[in-house]
């Protein structure tokens, strides 16, 4: 595809145009000709800050009066099917931000007409983009760390009226909640690293006060021959926590966005000092330390995602997509929920496996 890729960006809150438009225009491949968002103050607004010419107020109108080539939709994940279900039947390539939707109902119609319309759906797990992240994995993969038997994630952010979502959605029951905010983000990197699906789940999800939605859960997530990830996700945080321990049977692996650190089974201090000192091991010196080359950089994963997805596009890979992975990840967040509301083991065995190999 020689000429430029005509984008559309449904939805104009802080995804997008703190991620998704800036990334765009960044892009020389890309046209970027459109937003769409049902607030009509809003969507003018961000068209005038970004020099957008067109700026709709449904999916509906945009398609009758500009033609595109894709979309990034950025609305609320209860809107997510209905308007990815319209851009692929228009014949548009979709980059949806997670959760792929928020039941799994809407999640398979949205992976069937993906299959149907030949077009990319895209779904945003921009943490696989983190090069700190890519390297743990080509770690796993080369066999360095040995077997792999568990994997912790810690997902910590402030809540999302603090911090930059300030959406009232994000505090509607069925529709926002941590499990379905950071959950996806958190289940799809530890079936990453793992490269398969869980079979089981257990759950502890709690509230803060009056919350009428879950802001914290502990998961743990059963993997085949013997495999166990566990998380911690919260909006309770008072700043932002991210880090990943990966244990094999070889080594231990300790990574952040800004921090690699390989650990033999015998460097007991190291271990400990990273589980209560994880923020601070950077300016530290340790004989097993090795910073990221980029650790004083803020990489931003949306950029390299969005880049992903326009590649895709430009090489005609319209079998490239997540979308199963995605719908899988839906399947074992709806299996956490029940599971932390039961408090019972909830066992996940309706996955299916993707078209690609992670």
């Amino acid at each position: 595809m020689d000429k430029k890729i005509r984008v559309a960006v449904i939805g104009t809150g802080e995804i997008a145009t703190k991620a998704h438009i800036p990334a765009y225009l960044s892009n020389k491949d890309i046209d970027l000709v459109a937003l769409v968002d049902i607030d009509q103050r809003k969507v003018k607004m961000a068209a005038k800050r970004f020099g957008i010419r067109h700026f709709f107020l449904s999916v509906d109108e945009m398609f009758k009066n500009v033609n595109v080539d894709a979309v990034s939709i950025c609305t609320p994940p209860d809107t997510h099917a209905e308007v990815t279900l319209k851009a692929l039947a228009c014949g548009a390539h979709v980059l949806c931000e997670k959760p792929l939707a928020t039941n799994i109902d809407e999640g398979r119609k949205m992976v069937e007409a993906w299959k149907t319309q030949g077009r990319i759906l895209m779904v945003g797990f921009n943490r696989r983009f983190q090069p700190n992240y890519q390297s743990a994995r080509n770690s796993i993969l080369r066999g360095r760390l040995g077997h792999i038997y568990c994997v912790e994630d810690h997902l910590l952010h402030r809540s999302p009226l603090l911090a930059w979502g300030k959406s009232r959605w994000f505090y509607k029951p069925g529709v926002g909640g941590v499990i379905l905010d950071l959950g996806p983000h958190a289940v799809d990197i530890l079936n990453y690293l793992f490269r398969d699906f869980p079979i089981a789940v257990t759950a502890i999800a709690t509230t803060y006060l009056d919350s009428p939605v879950e802001e914290c859960c502990v998961f743990v997530l059963e993997y085949p021959k013997n495999k166990t990830g566990v998380a911690i996700i919260s909006w309770l945080s008072s700043r932002s926590i991210e880090n990943i321990a990966i244990h094999g049977t070889a080594q231990s692996l300790y990574v952040s966005p800004s921090l690699f650190l390989k650990v033999n089974p015998t460097d007991i201090p190291e271990i400990s000092l990273w589980r209560k000192t994880t923020e601070q091991l950077i300016g530290m010196k340790f004989p097993h330390l090795v910073l990221s080359p980029n650790w004083h950089r803020n990489i931003d994963t949306y950029r390299m995602e969005i880049n992903n997805f326009v590649a895709h596009i430009k090489d005609n890979r319209t079998t490239c997509s997540n979308a199963i992975d995605a719908l899988n990840v839906l399947i074992t967040c709806n299996a956490i929920k029940k599971a932390s509301e039961i408090n019972k083991r909830i066992e996940i065995s309706s996955l299916m496996r993707g078209p690609t190999d992670f």
